[in-house]
């Protein structure tokens, strides 16, 4: 029998009584997971599976690349994204991110404890921009998508202040290779880094939110459902 923390990212009714189910796990990453009788368990799951809860699932060993999911423990339930539809709507994009980063079967631990933290945050009231900003970057560079913040995506020579930020090519391009700081977007890695300083310009971390939410689509190639409800935000 395997156990894990969990969150699940998404949920598919199969037949009557079954759900199958997307989970990220602590122990082995993003897997698919196969829940009998979960619509009708209450002792197994009780209303359990569902996002914003920390789990503690136990699984079967898998077969043909699903996993049986025989029951699953509460461990935390972040009451704020229940209870506030903003936040709901921020949750579910970070979770949607995650789904669209993260390849099967492929353990990070490191993404989970950023994932267990951004959470908690939020849910006790933390400024939403700064800490969605700060696990986006965290995620892009967990899961192998890092992008050149601090050097040339062209020449890899190191830049300075603010310039021009290429989704294409995978982060800033100086001056010399085309990356002229007055045409399209600019960013400064520094300050993008800088949690004080998105705390106080909450329109810019906006606009990297966007900006990272459109590398994230067109580097993993899967568009965001949620990416809709970012681009009509404004500040």
């Amino acid at each position: 029998m395997l156990t894990s923390e969990a969150f699940l990212i998404r949920k598919t009714p199969c037949g009557d009584a079954d759900f199958v189910l997307t989970l990220f796990t602590r122990e082995f990453g993003k897997i698919a997971g196969f829940a009998k009788h979960a619509r009708k368990s209450r002792k197994r799951f009780g209303g359990r599976l569902e996002p914003f809860i920390l789990l503690r699932v136990r699984m079967k060993d898998k077969s043909r690349d699903m996993n049986f999911v025989e029951d699953a423990d509460t461990i935390k339930v972040y009451h704020s994204f229940m209870e506030n539809i903003e936040l709901f709507l921020w949750g579910s994009f970070m979770l949607e991110s995650l789904d669209a980063l993260l390849p099967k079967d492929s353990p990070n631990e490191e993404l989970f404890g950023l994932l267990v933290s951004a959470f908690g945050e939020l849910d006790v009231g933390k400024s939403v921009l700064p800490v969605v900003l700060q696990f986006q970057l965290g995620a892009l560079s967990a899961s192998g998508y890092e992008p050149n913040l601090d050097t040339c995506a062209v020449c890899d020579k190191q830049v300075e202040g603010e310039s021009r930020f290429s989704i294409e090519r995978g982060g800033v391009v100086c001056g010399e290779c085309g990356g002229d700081a007055k045409n399209g977007f600019t960013v400064s890695g520094n300050l993008i880094r800088n949690r004080e300083s998105m705390e106080m310009h909450l329109s810019k971390a906006l606009q990297y939110i966007k900006l990272f939410t459109k590398f994230t689509e067109y580097h993993t190639e899967r568009k965001l459902k949620t990416s809709r409800f970012i681009e009509e935000l404004r500040i």
